[in-house]
């Protein structure tokens, strides 16, 4: 996965988070749909976690 991707994921996570906290109506179980939409992917997730691993090595 291109660390682009990576980037786009968290960028639209803290999107959705930011839109959260605004002033006015919440639903909260729509936001954690959204969430889960952009993080639950495996391939994102294997990335994080290689990047994890070699930050660790370091």
């Amino acid at each position: 996965m291109k660390p682009d991707r990576v980037r786009a994921a968290v960028k639209q996570a803290q999107a959705i988070l930011a839109s959260y906290v605004e002033p006015g109506a919440r639903d909260g179980n729509k936001t954690i749909n959204d969430l889960l939409d952009v993080l639950d992917d495996e391939e994102l997730i294997e990335a994080m976690e290689r990047e994890c691993a070699r930050h660790w090595q370091n």
